[in-house]
């Protein structure tokens, strides 16, 4: 089938769906200009996780275990690549379908909180968020602006390259609700997701499901289409790199989100506008 035909199938299943959720993963985030974490020249390509304190670097800083140079250049090259990242032509065409009444939530494994600034409101975050500050004496959460993250990012890779153990403390302790130091509220490896049951609740309740840029490698997460389907969900997978889920979807379009999401939602338009469901 040719990729107009599968655009104008995917179209047919999103019209009719009252309950559509996305699930999206690092493809997505890929396309803003953030590598991927796994692929040859990602984070954990260059970056050995071990150094990093197993994933949680403030955690592995705070316990006494010093600033590692490699933690330093991790956050310098993260903030430097956050900045400029901006939402791209997917995540605003997924905007679009909540706008619409269509899309009811955004099950993601980014962390980058670039669903949210392309219009999405209802995101679970299983992987967490970096513009989410957790408290690592109380559990309190604190959200941070996009200008207020980057900020405290630059000043936060400034201390660590001066080896300012005191200073980086003193600049996690924002805590309003006990002034303890915060983390970012990101899952580190060996750490539980977060809000997982929420997650396969919605994958279980949908009536169709997008499945954005993810190679299906990271479990849990991994497992929610299986749940989708197992509930008679329809499944349409978009992804730059090839089709993940192959006995699952019903139909699998290989290109890029950004390009394929927003005549997909322009055709939806058209269906919604002339009532054909």
């Amino acid at each position: 089938m040719e990729e107009k035909e599968l655009i104008a199938e995917a179209a047919s299943i999103i019209g009719r769906s009252r309950r559509l959720v996305a699930f999206s993963g690092a493809g997505v985030s890929e396309e803003s200009g953030i590598p991927t974490f796994r692929d040859p020249g990602g984070l954990w390509d260059r970056f050995d996780p071990m150094e990093l304190g197993g994933g949680d670097i403030f955690t592995s800083i705070f316990s006494g275990a010093g600033i590692p140079q490699a933690a330093v250049d991790f956050i310098t090259e993260m903030m430097t690549v956050l900045e400029r990242a901006q939402p791209n032509p997917g995540h605003y065409a997924l905007g679009e379908l909540e706008q619409l009444g269509i899309l009811k939530s955004v099950v993601t494994q980014n962390i980058d909180n670039l669903h949210r600034e392309g219009g999405n409101t209802r995101v679970i975050e299983v992987h967490g968020n970096l513009f989410r500050l957790a408290c690592m004496a109380c559990g309190n959460k604190v959200l941070l602006g996009r200008e207020e993250l980057f900020a405290m990012g630059r000043e936060l890779a400034e201390l660590m390259a001066k080896g300012d153990l005191e200073g980086v403390i003193k600049l996690a302790s924002r805590c309003p609700a006990c002034g303890g130091a915060c983390r970012p509220d990101v899952v580190g490896f060996g750490e539980p997701v977060q809000d997982m049951g929420l997650a396969m609740a919605e994958a279980r309740d949908c009536d169709a499901l997008l499945i954005l840029g993810t190679s299906g490698m990271v479990y849990p997460a991994a497992y929610i289409p299986e749940h989708a389907k197992k509930t008679g969900a329809k499944l349409v997978e978009i992804n730059a790199t090839g089709c993940y889920f192959p006995d699952l979807v019903d139909v699998g379009i290989v290109g890029k989100t950004g390009e394929i999401l927003p005549p997909i939602v322009e055709r939806v338009k058209d269906i919604k506008s002339f009532n054909i469901f």
